[in-house]
């Protein structure tokens, strides 16, 4: 195990999430799906490598923020310009969501050294190649943090954050750069422990935290409106959360992230976080990843038209991906306006 980590109880100036009580098994049929907008996905059975979406290699894909791309400290590097999406299914794997063309390319399995009966949950992906997982144990309340290389998932590591006591176990993770000036991330933290309280949330919110690598813990930023929540951020310095606020509602909220507070939501009335539930911020627009209906053991793909360039709105996009997806994730060098 890796040495206990402690909370910095300080204001900073460093879910995709898969409920404990989840049943996995059964209950739709897996397989490909379409939308009345968009193609067929691709066959999750297929196991080439990601070979789809636009490469960011150092310096990025372009000379301009906007386009998602730049010559700074930070380039990207090993990274699609796309959705990375967590399989639960064996010891977990990572694939390729390229949202243009509506396809799943799968990308590796996870070799994490997470302890027998740990469960994978959230991810969060960097601007240099690296996927970032959650995982967590139910009945102690134990959460970790590890990351791999998305080029080799198999040389998997453990961080050293341990969750102090029983609190910040089970977390929402997602980068977002510095401000709209930088493209050097941060990856910030959202404090989901009150999901075992799904589908009938208490009132009350959670908590907002910034992870620091060299220290291997969560520097407190403030609190939040929502007990639990799933994170992702964007190249332009803007971080948001999906969270519920019953089984029939959840909302898509920015947050401040100098102190955890909402700057502004958008309603997704209709839209239950189920048993899994993760999302990402991709050319504009939103991508949420639930089930098909809870438990079933299946995602479908949701999106928001947020820059409303389609009209606005919620819209299925993928009826059925054929995955389980408890995690997403977006590197801060993706696109983030409409492409074209």
């Amino acid at each position: 195990m890796g040495r206990m980590a402690t909370l910095s109880w300080m204001p900073l100036l460093g879910l995709a999430c898969t409920p404990p009580t989840s049943d996995d098994g059964g209950g739709a049929e897996t397989g490909i799906g379409i939308d009345v907008d968009g193609p067929a996905d691709a066959d999750p059975t297929d196991d080439s490598a990601g070979s789809t979406g636009t490469l960011l290699d150092v310096g990025g894909v372009a000379t301009v923020a906007e386009d998602g791309g730049d010559q700074s400290p930070c380039a990207c590097q090993d990274v699609l310009d796309g959705i990375y999406v967590l399989d639960d299914a064996g010891s977990g794997q990572v694939w390729f969501f390229d949202p243009p063309a509506n396809t799943f390319t799968m990308v590796g399995s996870i070799g994490c050294p997470a302890p027998l009966g740990w469960v994978a949950n959230s991810m969060a992906i960097d601007r240099q190649g690296y996927v970032w997982i959650n995982y967590y144990e139910q009945s102690s309340r134990l959460g970790r943090i590890f990351r791999a290389p998305l080029s080799e998932l198999s040389l998997c590591e453990d961080t050293g954050y341990v969750n102090p006591g029983t609190s910040w176990w089970l977390l929402g993770m997602g980068y977002s750069v510095v401000d709209a000036d930088s493209s050097c991330d941060e990856l910030f933290i959202y404090k989901s422990d009150r999901y075992l309280e799904y589908p009938d949330f208490g009132p009350g919110g959670a908590e907002l935290g910034q992870f620091d690598e060299a220290a291997a813990e969560i520097d407190l930023i403030g609190p939040t409106d929502y007990p639990v929540g799933e994170l992702t951020g964007t190249g332009d310095g803007r971080l948001f959360t999906f969270a519920p606020v019953s089984a029939e509602l959840a909302v898509l909220v920015e947050l401040d992230k100098q102190s955890g507070a909402e700057l502004e939501h958008t309603n997704l009335d209709g839209l239950d976080i189920t048993n899994a539930f993760a999302f990402a911020f991709w050319g504009g627009d939103v991508y949420f990843f639930t089930e098909t209906s809870p438990a079933s053991g299946v995602s479908k793909v949701t999106r928001l038209d947020y820059d409303g360039n389609d009209g606005g709105g919620l819209s299925v996009y993928n009826a059925n991906t054929g995955l389980h997806i408890p995690g997403a994730g977006v590197s801060t060098c993706a696109s983030f306006v409409p492409p074209g």
